[in-house]
């Protein structure tokens, strides 16, 4: 059996349009045997020989994690079309590996077995459990000597028949067999009941959907869906002369839209009743023969992430990137001038269509001078890229408190443009917060592993944020 410590190993790349991250088992060139690999997304581990130390339960947890986070269908929604989850799989001829079906139908088995045919049975005097109502119904009770209890001599009892040649049950056999194939490694467990059945996909659909209609258990329901999508994904993932072939790839390409849903799904908050494409600045010509050439809203310049403090009336444009400057330390591998432009350009447009956007009428502002009704709040800028925090990178900043907080954090420092006034104070004309831009790493297995911790991470990156501005400012 394959160990897990032997086929993962972390990616070496960053801001790629190529690095894999996932699972493949593919044949070798070598040899034509099948390899499995999993790769981690750059910062998760601190590098391959520390990963290999794990535990391999740690690991395997780990592992579990990677394929959550991949096949979350709230982070796919997220996701842009052209770096969708499938994408890898699409590349190769095939269709998307169901990696969550396939989870379920092991765990489902590992708890409960196969799923059998199973008839109710009542009989006199079976073992089982008594049926008093129909031993009422039926039997003649005994009135003992004293005339006061009746007394049931027989019983009918209620049994459980199964059937285990059932057609649905080898179906279910045939997909655990397969599971186990394809990641039986994953819980320690090698196939080892060979299906008495060849794939037909016709024949099991029909069992399948045969079995449906006659189950009402919620449990049963679920895995006879798993059963379904594993049965399609097979049906299009044969060889020529009509086998099973058992490589597969769940994964993506680049992992950096991956990496921006996750940070949208932590931080993204809007004011109630705003649509995130609000705060999408548009371009468009005004031609000299009198005609106007508008910017499709396909290709409008649109933010990442939106972060709206309610309670302080504060609002954060923040910029997932996907580089590997936690990693590195070098100033080659931070964000460049086009992205340092773009997000004062972001904020700006705020700025600007403040009243348009977020509706100031309807927000309550901290001063009712005529001032602060027409004046945006404060706006802040920041970068947020990936790091690993048990690496020890000494061409980073220290530990600034932020470390032990969900979604670990450390700022590193700021951006800015030079054609910008930086040395406006608070309360002058010319001062605007977003014109620096923060940089803050956040630890790329705590991201993963609490991506649905949203308001204390907010709070945090806002008290960094907040925090470092304010020292500039004294």
């Amino acid at each position: 059996m394959q160990k897990l410590n032997e086929i993962c190993s972390c990616e070496s790349k960053a801001n790629s349009e190529t690095e894999f991250v996932g699972i493949r088992c593919e044949k070798s060139k070598e040899d034509g045997a099948l390899e499995t690999s999993i790769i981690f997304p750059l910062g998760y581990f601190k590098d391959d020989s520390t990963l290999r130390e794990l535990p391999e339960e740690e690991l395997r947890e780990c592992v579990v994690n990677l394929f959550t986070v991949l096949s979350d269908p709230l982070l796919q929604e997220q996701i842009h079309q052209d770096s969708s989850i499938s994408t890898f799989a699409e590349e190769h001829g095939e269709s998307g590996f169901p990696m969550v079906s396939y989870l379920n139908v092991i765990r489902n088995f590992l708890d409960f077995g196969y799923l059998d045919e199973k008839e109710i049975l009542y009989k006199k005097g079976a073992n089982g459990k008594i049926s008093w109502e129909r031993t009422i119904k039926a039997m003649q009770p005994v009135i003992t000597e004293d005339a006061q209890n009746l007394v049931y001599l027989d019983f009918i009892a209620r049994k459980v028949s199964y059937n285990e040649d059932t057609l649905i049950t080898q179906v279910h056999k045939f997909c655990v067999h397969d599971a186990l194939v394809k990641l039986g490694f994953l819980f320690g467990i090698e196939p080892s009941e060979e299906p008495l059945l060849d794939f037909d996909y016709d024949l099991f659909c029909n069992a399948i959907h045969s079995k449906l209609a006659k189950t009402f258990n919620d449990r049963d329901l679920r895995l006879l869906a798993d059963l379904a999508r594993i049965v399609e994904y097979l049906a299009g993932h044969r060889t020529e002369d009509g086998k099973i072939a058992n490589d597969f790839y769940f994964g993506v390409n680049t992992f950096a839209p991956v990496w921006e849903a996750m940070v949208d799904k932590i931080f993204g908050k809007l004011p109630q009743g705003v649509a995130k494409d609000k705060f999408n600045p548009h371009c468009e010509w005004d031609l000299s023969s009198g005609a106007r050439g508008y910017e499709n809203p396909n290709y409008a310049m649109r933010p990442d992430t939106i972060m709206w403090d309610e309670e302080g009336h504060r609002l954060y444009v923040l910029d997932a990137k996907y580089y590997k400057f936690g990693m590195t330390g070098s100033a080659a591998d931070l964000p460049s001038s086009g992205s340092i432009c773009k997000q004062i350009a972001y904020a700006e447009y705020v700025e600007t269509h403040w009243k348009t956007i977020l509706g100031v009428d309807s927000i309550a502002t901290p001063s009712a001078s005529p001032q602060n009704d027409t004046l945006p709040k404060p706006i802040y800028n920041a970068f947020l890229l990936p790091y690993c925090f048990d690496a020890d990178n000494l061409n980073l900043p220290p530990d600034d408190g932020f470390e032990t907080r969900p979604c670990k954090m450390r700022f590193i420092g700021f951006c800015h443009g030079n054609w910008k006034n930086l040395d406006a104070m608070p309360g002058e004309d010319d001062y605007r917060p977003y014109h620096r831009i923060a940089g803050v790493l956040l630890d790329v297995r705590s991201v993963m592993e609490n991506y649905g911790a949203f308001g204390e991470a907010q709070k945090t990156l806002a008290t960094c944020i907040l925090r470092e501005i304010t020292n500039l400012s004294e």
